[in-house]
């Protein structure tokens, strides 16, 4: 009888050790989740939380800004464009601002779609001593501000440059969602690309073109109004 559990036990060891030894060959199953292979993230910091943070008062209370740091926030060129925004810290001002004017859905589309998102700190400030979420802008003005940053087509930064360098006056405009014309060039002294309203305003981008399934991501450094009717 003893002999016989030891002769299941070597075949059930044998087994596992098989088991093990297939683990190591190329066709091993790393992630039980449907994950495509080619999935690749571009990093977005969510520097307004790190800006507004404040070291605790109360004595031994933690106030390590490491320990309640705010991690950056990846946005994945296979997902939409909608739901790379949703899941930004650092634009949630900007999406409920969008769902406000009802221009979030417009991203759950096809497409294809260029988008000059607004970070936090800067929507902050489209109402003067405002501090702390969305402003509360009348809507059609939020609609015009907002449709402003969205703009119908596919522009990575190698094809603006591409645009701008055989354009006369080495200008172009793209013609947003609601119709006005966004001007886009290389400043002259840096080479990086800026935005503009044609009024003599001018806007910077801070991360440059990100590949969305339905689109482009730029993020900018601040808001850019939109001209007072369109070109």
């Amino acid at each position: 009888m003893a002999r016989g559990r030891g002769r299941i036990f070597g075949l059930i060891l044998a087994g596992s050790l098989m088991g093990m030894g297939g683990c190591g060959g190329p066709d091993r199953v790393q992630d039980p989740l449907l994950v495509r292979g080619s999935t690749e993230a571009v990093n977005i910091p969510t520097v307004s939380v790190e800006r507004t943070y404040a070291p605790a008062q109360a004595e031994g209370r933690p106030d390590s800004i490491v320990a309640y740091g705010a991690p950056d926030t990846p946005v994945y060129r296979d997902r939409p464009l909608d739901e790379n925004l949703r899941g930004s810290v650092e634009l949630a001002d900007y999406v409920r601002g969008l769902d406000r004017a009802g221009l979030l859905p417009l991203l759950r589309q096809a497409g294809p779609f260029t988008v000059f998102a607004v970070p936090n700190d800067p929507m902050e400030d489209l109402v003067p001593g405002r501090s702390g979420g969305m402003p509360a802008l009348p809507l059609a003005t939020l609609r015009r501000t907002l449709g402003y940053t969205l703009v119908r087509g596919t522009y990575p930064e190698p094809v603006l440059r591409a645009m701008i360098a055989a354009a006369p006056g080495h200008r172009v405009g793209l013609r947003t969602v609601d119709g006005a014309l966004l001007l886009v060039w290389a400043e002259a002294a840096t080479g990086e690309l800026l935005l503009g309203n044609g009024a003599g305003q001018v806007n910077r981008l801070w991360v440059m073109g990100v590949p969305q399934s339905n689109g482009v991501l730029y993020l900018t450094q601040s808001v850019l109004a939109p001209p007072a009717s369109p070109s």
